[in-house]
């Protein structure tokens, strides 16, 4: 099965507070807002969605494309990528352009305030989905920082049949009501987390479980508390795990999203997905950064067998 993940490549600068927003924002005061935050630790490391997940990806033995645009700095995260086992044939390499960056601060609670710089992952792509293996393909639309390119592809999708993930992620506030529900439609997966669905509900005037009728599955995240998937007829419910181990929150999601895709391309049930998503996801809330996490497939198994009692899919 061909996996290709369309989002962003950046480079991460996790900063550590050591106390709680939430102690230096007075709610009365919010739209004057004037903060500053005393830093404890910055780290910058290889992130973004796209690359993130790609990397996840090949933790769980897959040979993913990545999709993105990226600039001049991008050459030893290129690299690092392919020594990985990760097709970046699909890149568009900008020379004359700054490669996205994305700075992340995270409170004492995993509250986490993030500024973004689009830079080259907004140049558009251009790939023909028309020649690909329809059958065999899965498409990921993850956060791409251009949307014109993700609705591009939502329709290629959608007109050659080929399975595909909508997950807007931190990009869901710039897409209209009209937008949000022609990505949803069809879709094998519709992914959010518990605020981004809030968001969704907002724009398109529908419930969850009207939300839920126009995809296979509505998949919810909802931090430590786990995850919910809900399809047409049932609900779910994916418990989080391991959180007595949390060192940092920041790239659970993505992981939980290459888990994802690897159930779908094994063609596991729902709940089984799920459960090796949450998996995924548990290796990366270990370490400060979001590949920074590594496991063998006797580990990943072992792991998953420990905490849900059953086979694990890997085997």
């Amino acid at each position: 099965m061909n996996i290709i993940v369309h989002g962003s490549l950046a480079f991460d600068r996790i900063k550590n507070f050591p106390g709680y927003f939430r102690d230096n924002i007075l709610p009365d005061r919010i739209h004057n807002l004037s903060v500053s935050f005393y830093i404890e630790s910055v780290e910058e490391k290889r992130g973004g969605t796209g690359g993130n997940i790609v990397y996840n990806l090949a933790l769980l033995g897959e040979r993913p494309k990545i999709l993105a645009s990226v600039g001049r700095e991008a050459v030893s995260y290129i690299e690092f990528l392919k020594e990985r086992n990760v097709d970046v044939s699909l890149l568009n390499f900008n020379e004359d352009a700054m490669n996205s960056m994305c700075d992340i601060i995270t409170d004492k609670a995993n509250n986490q305030i993030t500024a973004f710089f689009v830079g080259a992952s907004g140049i558009p792509t251009n790939v023909d989905f028309t020649k690909l293996d329809r059958e065999n393909t899965i498409v990921s639309l993850s956060p791409a920082n251009n949307k014109a390119d993700s609705l591009k592809y939502g329709k290629m999708c959608k007109e050659l049949g080929i399975t595909h993930i909508f997950d807007p992620g931190q990009m869901t506030p710039e897409y209209s009501k009209e937008e949000l529900l022609m990505m949803i439609d069809g879709s094998a997966l519709f992914t959010v987390n518990d605020y981004e669905l809030e968001l969704v509900k907002a724009k398109t005037g529908l419930t969850a479980d009207e939300i839920a009728q126009r995809t296979d599955a509505l998949v919810i995240t909802l931090g430590a508390k786990g995850s919910a998937i809900k399809t047409r007829s049932n609900t779910f419910k994916i418990h989080g795990f391991m959180q007595d181990k949390m060192v940092d929150p920041t790239g659970a999601g993505d992981a939980y999203r290459a888990g994802l895709l690897k159930g779908l391309t094994l063609g596991l049930s729902l709940e089984d997905t799920g459960r090796l998503a949450a998996c995924a996801a548990s290796f990366a809330i270990e370490h400060h950064g979001t590949q920074e996490h590594a496991y063998t497939h006797d580990q990943f198994c072992e792991r998953y067998k420990q905490y849900f009692d059953q086979e694990c899919p890997l085997s």
